[in-house]
């Protein structure tokens, strides 16, 4: 009977997994695939944004500037029965978005979502 010391097979495997992503990281270095952010198309999220309720049927969002993201109006709208319930508009890089009150809701405030497309 040997009595070395063997490393079980599973951290072995582990061991392998490790030096692969590092194998793989140092080619990625090395390949001077370099990008910038204007070759991808950076983008940023729309700016000189405005909503408002309009009127008791919802809500309406507009932005100046899109800045290449989008933005969707949202509404919140309370039922005969006192529940309250969201609503979003369409998202939109310009214009307006407008999420209307469903059934007998009536808008109670505005707001607006923006996200870098």
């Amino acid at each position: 009977m040997r009595t070395e010391n063997r490393v079980p097979p599973i951290r072995r495997a582990g061991a392998t997994a490790v030096v692969g992503l590092l194998m793989t990281g140092l080619f990625a270095v090395g390949s001077g695939a370099t990008v910038s952010a204007s070759e991808v198309g950076a983008t940023a999220h729309p700016s000189g944004c405005t909503y408002a309720v309009s009127d008791v049927w919802g809500s309406i969002a507009t932005c100046s500037k899109n800045n290449g993201g989008t933005f969707a109006a949202t509404v919140t709208c309370r039922f005969s029965d006192g529940k309250i319930a969201f609503f979003d508009g369409p998202w939109k890089k310009s214009g307006r978005s407008i999420a209307y009150c469903q059934g007998d809701s009536k808008a109670v405030s505005a707001g607006i979502w923006t996200k870098a497309s």
